[in-house]
């Protein structure tokens, strides 16, 4: 693979290929030369692989089928929600993971195939875990990455405590100790990720034992990955941490920012305060000129 192979995982299950065509398209034009993997349910492969030949065939790209709950139309659902009921998932963890991983909500449920990924293809330098619909590439995403986890910073104006979505999530996983503990801090985003193999390793497996600590009952539904992402972060067991803040560093996560804070270039390109383009732009879907910029650099 070379003295340098980067990996980016991305789960693109149930997305149609207009959904993620920014994000290949984008990666395809700044030139990367690592592996790409999307995760896809078996019914999506032919024209997942079609789309992917047609708009990025200079892209290593790899199809992973996988299986979930919400591949199925609304009946075989509500058998196997019935089925899995019945299931003593809280004395047996292995049957409790497979449950997980086969109906627990797409935000976690990824994070299962990630492990086992990276589990088998030990060779990668370095990796990015990320959504896939509202990100897009500007430049090299593993762009100055060394040893550590890159994280994605919200907005510095919101805390954990404020921002209405993170304190349900925070109160519903961990209780009203864990939100007066850290409740205080800038919110960390769990959508775009990365960092050295070992850490990522590490970060994922983390993700995956507190999932595993809540019953099943109330994890099957829950997008509790985020404040899984900050608790780990705020408690002190990610070991060596590089914070992105939006629009200083190689991540800009936007949605919870002014567009007025946005500076584009001659070419629709979302700088940085340095003048320097954002390798990685996340959360652009929730401003309107950051679409239309995005959308007039790489046409449908």
């Amino acid at each position: 693979m070379g003295e340098r192979a980067n990996l980016i995982l991305g789960a693109a299950a149930g997305y149609t290929p207009d959904k993620i065509r920014l994000f290949v398209q984008s990666l395809a034009r700044v030139g990367f030369r690592g592996r790409l993997v999307l995760f896809v349910y078996r019914g999506q492969m032919d024209v997942m692989r079609a789309f992917v030949q047609e708009r990025a065939p200079s892209l290593d790209v790899e199809l992973v089928p996988i299986r979930g709950i919400r591949e199925h139309v609304k009946f075989i659902r509500s058998c196997y929600k019935r089925f899995f009921e019945l299931m003593p998932a809280e004395r047996f963890p292995g049957l409790k993971r497979r449950m997980l991983r086969f109906q627990g909500a797409p935000h976690v449920a990824r994070y299962f195939h990630y492990q086992d990924y990276l589990a088998s293809h030990p060779g990668y330098t370095h990796v990015l875990v990320s959504d896939v619909r509202d990100v897009v590439f500007q430049d090299d995403p593993f762009l100055g990455v060394e040893q550590g986890l890159y994280l994605g910073m919200e907005s510095p104006a919101l805390t954990i405590a404020t921002e209405p979505f993170d304190r349900d999530w925070m109160l519903d996983a961990y209780g009203e100790a864990m939100l007066q503990r850290i409740g205080d801090r800038q919110v960390c985003c769990s959508g775009v990720t990365l960092g050295d193999m070992a850490s990522m390793q590490a970060y994922v497996r983390q993700i995956l034992q507190e999932a595993m600590r809540l019953p099943f009952s109330k994890m099957k539904t829950r997008i509790y990955d985020q404040a899984f992402h900050n608790k780990l972060l705020y408690c002190g067991e990610l070991g060596t941490t590089v914070l992105c803040q939006p629009l200083q560093s190689l991540i800009a996560t936007l949605g919870c920012l002014d567009a007025s804070q946005f500076v584009l270039s001659n070419d629709g390109m979302l700088l940085n305060e340095d003048g320097r383009a954002v390798p990685i732009v996340h959360q652009y879907d929730r401003h309107p000129v950051l679409v239309s910029a995005f959308e007039d650099r790489m046409p449908a």
